[in-house]
């Protein structure tokens, strides 16, 4: 869609000319490219600030799921743009008038690149810590850290390929932390905070592939018809020949979900199975329950995002404790189950995305050290 055609739909919402569909239009447009862009295009700072002001005067969040769900005309672009502050640049906080969420705030930073191997003999290593080159042998086998702090596998010895045994390595990032790691067999994987994934440091003696997975990764597998990748985790495996897939596994999660970007899988639970398309989504709870989904909303924490869409206050905050490494209480059970939908990066301050937050629901946010109690906004 050209610039001139949305700078148009920006300059008809705001003075209230815009039809439902031209809402529709631009609200799509937005969600397609925050994740990209940042900011409307043109640095259309004026019209911006304009409609935002126009937005929170006008319009009430809903909080009903079915319409949220349906993301109708004004209120799901008062969500979508009111959370977009974030990415705006937010011209609702401005130096001098800020909320006593992001005073209170400032001490708590984002997540980034933190995590710790552990090898087969029980030797922790912090990968954070470790210094670009070799971080660790073990039987032949070379671990590299990269001067980008990749972590990468290299069989030195080629006796070990032949290898009838092999050992296994585990790799974890804490609360506030991601990695990426480069397993012996090439395939690419992004971990998320409070996430680990086991496997065997030598992939050709085995039959296949087979790794283990707790928290959330995303796996962009490489391809070898004749070792069947495979990852266990939470009481289900998938299984892939050559694909790009986000696993979401957290034991504190009433799901685990499989997202195929592209390729083919088959996830396996209990004796069902069912095989995915790109676009689809298996939420399991014992049963697999099979959805079409926007892929880029389960994978945009790996591009470096924050995306709520529908999605209950707790299940968020789930999110923004693995992140931030805070923890959080509520006060009041009802407040658990607010839906939001918002677009972040995941380097903003938290308190400056709690702030944006309260302003597009009915919540307070009071944080004391790294601790942080949602609590009912008072009217």
């Amino acid at each position: 869609m050209n610039r001139e055609l949305i700078n148009g739909l920006i300059e008809k919402y705001k003075n209230g000319s815009a039809t439902e569909a031209e809402k529709q239009t631009l609200m799509n447009w937005y969600r397609e490219v925050a994740e990209e862009e940042s900011v409307f295009p043109g640095a259309e700072h004026d019209i911006e600030n304009q409609m935002l002001q126009r937005l929170q005067l006008d319009i009430k969040p809903v909080n009903k799921r079915n319409n949220l769900r349906l993301w109708a005309a004004a209120a799901s672009i008062l969500l979508v743009l009111s959370a977009g502050v974030l990415l705006l640049k937010s011209h609702l906080i401005r130096p001098g008038t800020q909320s006593d969420t992001e005073l209170a705030g400032n001490a708590i930073s984002p997540g980034g690149n933190k995590a710790f191997l552990t090898l087969a003999n029980g030797t922790k290593i912090s990968l954070t810590d470790a210094q670009a080159g070799e971080v660790a042998t073990q039987g032949g086998i070379q671990i590299k850290k990269t001067g980008e702090g990749q972590i990468m596998y290299v069989i030195s010895d080629q006796k070990q390929k032949a290898a009838k045994t092999t050992e296994y390595n585990t790799i974890e990032t804490p609360r506030g932390g991601q990695y990426k790691l480069l397993l012996p067999d090439g395939t690419v994987v992004w971990l998320n905070a409070v996430s680990s994934v086991r496997f065997p440091v030598n992939f050709s003696s085995q039959k296949e592939r087979r790794v283990e997975l707790t928290g959330e990764a995303y796996f962009d597998v490489a391809q070898d018809k004749d070792l069947p990748f495979r990852v266990v985790a939470r009481g289900q495996e998938v299984e892939v020949l050559g694909t790009s897939f986000n696993i979401s596994a957290f034991p504190d999660e009433q799901e685990s979900r499989t997202t195929l970007v592209q390729g083919a899988v088959k996830i396996s639970a209990g004796n069902s199975s069912v095989q995915l398309r790109p676009g689809q989504q298996a939420a399991v709870t014992g049963s697999i329950h099979v959805k079409n989904i926007d892929p880029a909303e389960a994978v945009a924490w790996k591009n470096g995002y924050f995306r709520f869409d529908d999605e209950p206050l707790e299940s968020i905050m789930r999110q923004i404790s693995r992140w931030y490494d805070v923890d959080v209480t509520f006060a009041g059970e009802p407040l658990k189950s607010e839906l939001f939908a918002a677009a972040a990066k995941r380097s903003t301050g938290i308190s400056e995305l709690l702030s944006v937050m309260e302003q597009t629901g009915d919540v307070k946010f009071d944080i004391d050290g790294s601790h942080i109690t949602v609590r009912k906004k008072n009217k």
